[in-house]
């Protein structure tokens, strides 16, 4: 039997890399509130782990100890860290289905954002269109570094080595101001270096979904999301032919296919040797001086995704001819939640068409007394 646990915070747990690493308040509320997400993400006999409990009015890790932890065959958490190893070993798992110290530390280096400098080299370097990607990222490790950064590249983005969802990301334009240097000092203090490069004029947001099994890279599809100040905003439900078609208004789809293999090869080479699980590599078409260009290697997340479960909702739930969005809903109180709740069900309620789901509102996560988010599926 598997065991899944929805773990959202890996990227700050990542970033922290301690085992009793504590998240923000609000991750463990979105972790404890869509922790049953993860039954749409297996093929088999499973059941989720409840990471967290509620507390007073704060979450606490759940240890206790499980009652089936000798029927447990696999473990799926979102991410694997420090800290979710942690938890499950305090919880009772077998040390034999938990990666060890130095996988975890494998797949943290692998995590880190210098990874996309060497993915952008390669593929500038195998592509028969160099030229039509962008240059690599810098890896900056001194403020010294960063100022003539910015003195050569007039509107400039920083990356913050590990970071989550939009955040640890840094501007300058033209000059540094102190809270900016200030800021990078921190980065640097904590992580040891920073990335850099110039700001881009996005016009559509992108993955490509891949899976790692034994040294084995297969890609999964596609993901084409939205996002607001930097953060997940939802993903457009769709079959990949049509993402693919919405992407070629921009993107010759030579060039993406192209891609596909060149970022599949990569992986393959230097991901796959040391990860079992899901890779998704965020993209983006920007626009600049009129003409519409592909950035191939945003960054890669070694964890599942939203968009790769707005896919694989998609293709196991969804009629083939439905159309919609897959989001994250959040409302500030549990009475605001219930509100949007029932509303959705009464102006948009579940339609099927040949056992799928063909229009309406599908909520994907359970909506108790305390729930402030939920997963959301909208068709129409």
């Amino acid at each position: 039997m598997e065991l899944l646990l929805f773990n959202p915070e890996h990227d700050y747990a990542l970033a922290d890399n301690q085992p009793q690493y504590v998240p923000l308040r609000s991750a463990a509320q979105f972790a404890c509130d869509c922790a049953s997400l993860m039954r749409y993400l297996s093929d088999g006999e499973s059941t989720v782990c409840d990471a967290y409990r509620h507390v007073g009015q704060e979450f606490q890790k759940n240890f206790a100890p499980l009652g089936n932890a000798g029927l447990i065959t696999k473990v799926t958490p979102w991410g694997w860290d420090a800290a979710v190893v942690y938890q499950l070993k305090r919880m009772g798992i077998p040390v034999a289905l938990l990666p060890s110290d130095e996988q975890l530390a494998k797949i943290r280096a692998l995590a880190h954002r210098k990874t996309t400098v060497a993915a952008m080299e390669f593929l500038r370097d195998a592509s028969l269109h160099p030229d039509a990607y962008p240059v690599s990222p810098d890896y900056l490790t001194d403020i010294q570094q960063i100022e003539e950064y910015v003195e050569k590249v007039p509107h400039a983005l920083f990356k913050s080595p590990y970071s989550g969802n939009g955040r640890g990301h840094l501007y300058a334009h033209h000059a540094c101001t102190p809270t900016f240097l200030r800021q990078c000092e921190g980065v640097l203090k904590r992580q040891g270096g920073i990335l850099a490069e110039k700001q881009y004029h996005v016009v559509q947001d992108f993955a490509m979904e891949f899976t790692c099994c034994q040294g084995t890279v297969t890609f999964v599809g596609y993901s084409l999301f939205k996002t607001e100040r930097y953060g997940y905003a939802g993903n457009l439900m769709m079959p990949d032919e049509s993402i693919l078609r919405e992407l070629s208004l921009y993107i010759n789809i030579v060039l993406l296919r192209e891609t596909q293999s060149l970022v599949s090869e990569f992986l393959s080479r230097e991901v796959a040797p040391y990860y079992d699980g899901n890779a998704g590599v965020d993209m983006f078409v920007y626009q600049e001086d009129g003409v519409y260009k592909l950035h191939p290697f945003v960054e890669v997340n070694l964890r599942k995704t939203m968009g790769l479960a707005a896919h694989e909702v998609y293709a196991r739930r969804c009629h083939p001819d439905a159309r919609g969005t897959f989001r994250i809903a959040y409302m500030p109180s549990a009475d605001s939640m219930r509100q949007f709740h029932e509303n959705q069900l009464v102006e948009s309620p579940g339609s099927w068409e040949d056992g799928f789901w063909r229009s309406g509102a599908f909520f994907l996560t359970p909506i108790h007394a305390d729930t402030s988010y939920a997963v959301v599926v909208e068709l129409r």
